[in-house]
C-alpha cells in the first residue's frame, strides 16, 4: 500500500473536550486524537492525495478561503511551507490546522497519513 493522505474539513463552532468525549458534537467535528480521524466515515473524507504537492495545493485553497483571524502571526506562505516539509517526512507526517477564521468560525483542515500505526490497511480501501 502506498503512502497517501486523507483530507478532512470542518467549519462551524468549537466545542470543549468534555463535549467531544461524550459525543455531543457533529460527526464531522475534529477528534481529540489525530489517529481517530481514520475512524471517521468514508463520506467525511473530502479528498485523498498520493502526492505532497497536490495535498498542499488543496490545503492552500482551503486556508485561503478561510483566513486565520491573526493571519499576520502565521502567514499562509509559512503554513504551506511547514505543511510541505511535514508531509515530506517519512514518519509523523500529518498536517492538522484548527483555528478561528476572520469570519469567527472554527476552521479545521487535516491531512492524515495512511497507512499508519494502528491502521496498517486503509480503512477506506485505498491501495
Amino acid at each position: 500500500m502506498t503512502q497517501h493522505w486523507h483530507a478532512y474539513s470542518y467549519n462551524g463552532r468549537s466545542y470543549g473536550d468534555g463535549m467531544i468525549r461524550r459525543g455531543e458534537v457533529p460527526s464531522n467535528y475534529p477528534p481529540i486524537e489525530i489517529k481517530d480521524w481514520l475512524k471517521k466515515p468514508a463520506a467525511q473524507v473530502v479528498n485523498t492525495f498520493h502526492d505532497v504537492e497536490k495535498a498542499v495545493s488543496w490545503l492552500e485553497g482551503e486556508l485561503a478561503q478561510n483566513p486565520h483571524i491573526e493571519e499576520a502571526s502565521f502567514p499562509l506562505a509559512d503554513r504551506l511551507q511547514y505543511s510541505r516539509d511535514r508531509l515530506s517526512q517519512t514518519a509523523g507526517n500529518d498536517v492538522v490546522y484548527g483555528y478561528y477564521s476572520k469570519s469567527q468560525q472554527y476552521v479545521s483542515r487535516a491531512l492524515i497519513a495512511c497507512p499508519r500505526e494502528g491502521f496498517p490497511i486503509c480503512p477506506y480501501g485505498i491501495a
